[in-house]
């Protein structure tokens, strides 16, 4: 059984309350069991996230690409000849669409829009009919990937790779994701940070983008944890909501934003099930321009696909165990590129209380780990013990379930109970004087919290009344969490600290992200089949050997065994590439020195009067 660890750095106090551990037990194991018996009550739905059946809003957004000369019309665009052109934008209001909702200069033509939800598939069938549209696709649904609970950054060898390079010199990354702990006090202040959730500014309501955000670049501190690269330089750009949710036109302006803010690497931990081609192209985009995309390959053990993680261009992370072993949640398939920590991965993360409130008064409530964590309104409705349906009134459907835990059956029985019954969160009391924490098994759909029974009996008094649960900022700390979105950043941060460190020299071409990619892959440590396999991809990133690659090339040019001294070894391994004329993986590869992607005469001038020095400077 793990237990999730919290590492407080600053609490804030609650008035009148000595509040209780926010962690709590976590187990794979129990999570995963079975549900128990509910005397014919519905199962919750395997596969929907944490969200319950049409708790997500439906899509009211498309997004639309147009050719080029779309935007001026004109007779191949069905005009009469001195009619006015329509705009872009006009086509798909005239095929349905209420409002523009932005567009994208990343992808020329791309824009989205808002449509009636219940009109969205009419909307797109007339856009793809209409002349001068590139395609018409619904916007995508996102989710974050996370389990639970950093060994890795001694895995990935960034220790070694800092003693011999540096920890990042500098260079951008960006963390598209729940947004980023204001505050935090081994987290830097970003040089950028935006929100593109409507609604929500780019504090982290969540905790996930925190986490993310501390395997890159949490601060060489002598506190709390350290990244793969401390002195990278953080962007974060918000694109899921603090429920963990998100929109591929979000995403989308995300990535466009980043990179006008020179981002280098992007960083997705999330992942979604709809293919989007704009997306696809927005990713193409970002590789023109010199930015390395990463993605969590998925917590859904299967090799379909997943996006972004599927997508070409985009760099697919697995996830593994300390003992190297493929993590059980990890996708895996043709697609994933290599492999990096992903479980008991400890990392910076926002504490949060939790409020009730009714009766114009607020009292403390304890979050169940487990369940969902989002803020609910409505009345307070008492339902006893919860046993049997008839202990639910009709009123609870929509509202707020107030259970009395007899300890006798299991706590996820009388909350799947609820949920059958409609309630949209449900508080747990107890009749024992103190020290009560309900204990579930397995995840919940819907936010579940409890209470200490003066509470309880106060609620009950209280039956009917309006009541809210809402958050509290309580200060900045440490958790540790599971997932493929947890080994993600440690591959962003790797490629962040090689596009930092290893800066060519004036005159020759930057370091662009398809090289940085090759060589994080072609220098990982392999457990599996090599050179690559469906489970580890090319194998487990290494940060020092990625970085004595291209020390070989960049900072002391034919120095190819990173020993210091450019000798008979390296002689032979120049031969070696030099024999295949062309490099490998593009500029700075092989034994290409001077940045032009092939080892040729000019290479081996320059290998020559290395040589001749000896000793690298």
């Amino acid at each position: 059984m793990q237990i999730a660890r919290f590492r407080v750095v600053a609490l804030a106090a609650i008035a009148g309350c000595a509040c209780a551990a926010f962690g709590g037990i976590r187990s794979d194991t129990l999570r995963n069991a079975p549900a128990p018996f509910l005397f014919g009550f519905g199962q919750p739905d395997p596969g929907i996230g944490i969200f319950a059946p049409g708790a997500i809003p439906p899509t009211r957004r498309i997004l639309v690409r147009f050719e080029p000369d779309a935007a001026r019309g004109g007779p191949a665009h069905g005009q009469a000849p001195g009619q006015a052109p329509d705009s872009a934008p006009a086509l798909a209001i005239a095929a349905g669409a209420t409002r523009l909702d932005r567009s994208f200069d990343l992808v020329p033509g791309l824009h989205s829009f808002e449509v009636p939800s219940n009109q969205v598939e009419e909307v797109l069938t007339r856009l793809r009919a209409t002349p001068g549209v590139r395609y018409a696709e619904s916007d995508g649904k996102v989710h974050i990937e996370s389990q639970t609970t950093p060994w890795g950054i001694t895995r990935v060898a960034a220790p070694e790779f800092w003693a011999a390079y540096g920890t990042g010199s500098g260079a951008r990354v960006a963390v598209l994701d729940t947004g980023f702990d204001i505050g935090h006090p081994d987290l830097p202040v970003p040089v950028a940070a935006m929100s593109f959730v409507a609604g929500e500014t780019y504090n982290d309501g969540h905790s996930h983008g925190s986490h993310v955000a501390g395997t890159i670049l949490a601060l060489d501190n002598d506190a709390g944890v350290v990244g793969v690269a401390p002195s990278l330089s953080l962007i974060v750009a918000k694109v899921l909501s603090n429920d963990g949710y998100g929109e591929w036109s979000d995403t989308i302006a995300g990535v466009e934003w980043s990179v006008a803010q020179g981002a280098k690497v992007l960083n997705m931990s999330f992942s979604g099930s709809d293919y989007s081609q704009a997306l696809q192209d927005a990713f193409n985009a970002a590789i023109a321009a010199g930015c390395l995309p990463v993605a969590a390959a998925g917590n859904q053990t299967t090799d379909a696909p997943r996006y972004p993680a599927y997508m070409d261009n985009v760099m697919s992370v697995a996830a593994v165990t300390p003992n190297e072993d493929p993590a059980w949640f990890s996708n895996f398939g043709p697609r994933i590129s290599v492999a990096a920590p992903g479980t008991e991965v400890e990392s910076t993360v926002p504490l949060r209380g939790w409020q009730l409130t009714f009766g114009n008064k607020t009292r403390v409530a304890q979050h169940v780990p487990g369940s969902q964590e989002n803020p609910r309104y409505g009345r307070n409705i008492y339902c006893d013990y919860g046993w049997f349906l008839w202990d639910f009134p009709s009123s609870v459907s929509g509202n707020i379930a107030h259970i009395r835990d007899s300890l006798f059956f299991p706590a996820d029985f009388v909350i799947e109970n609820a949920w059958d019954a409609g309630a949209i969160a449900v508080v747990l009391s107890s009749d024992m004087e103190s020290g009560y924490q309900p204990a579930i098994t397995y995840d919940h759909f819907r936010p579940v919290w409890y209470v200490e029974k003066s509470v309880g009996d106060e609620m009950i008094l209280a039956d009917g009344a309006n009541m809210s649960i809402t958050s509290m900022p309580a200060g900045h700390g440490y958790d540790a969490y599971d997932g493929t979105s947890m080994a993600c950043p440690h591959v962003v941060g790797a490629a962040g600290a090689l596009f930092g460190s290893f800066v060519p020299h004036a005159g020759l071409p930057a370091l662009p992200p398809q090289t940085v990619r090759w060589v994080l892959e072609r220098t990982a440590d392999q457990p599996g089949t090599p050179p690559r396999n469906d489970l580890y991809g090319y194998g487990i990133i290494n940060l020092k050997h990625a970085g004595d690659y291209l020390h070989g090339r960049i900072r002391c040019a034919g120095d190819l065994n990173a020993d210091l001294m450019v000798e008979d070894t390296d002689f032979q391994a120049f031969i070696v590439s030099y024999n295949a004329l062309v490099a490998p993986g593009g500029p700075y590869t092989g034994a290409d020195l001077n940045g032009d992607a092939v080892t040729d005469d000019s290479d081996f001038q320059i290998f020559v009067q290395s040589y001749d020095a000896l000793v690298c400077p």
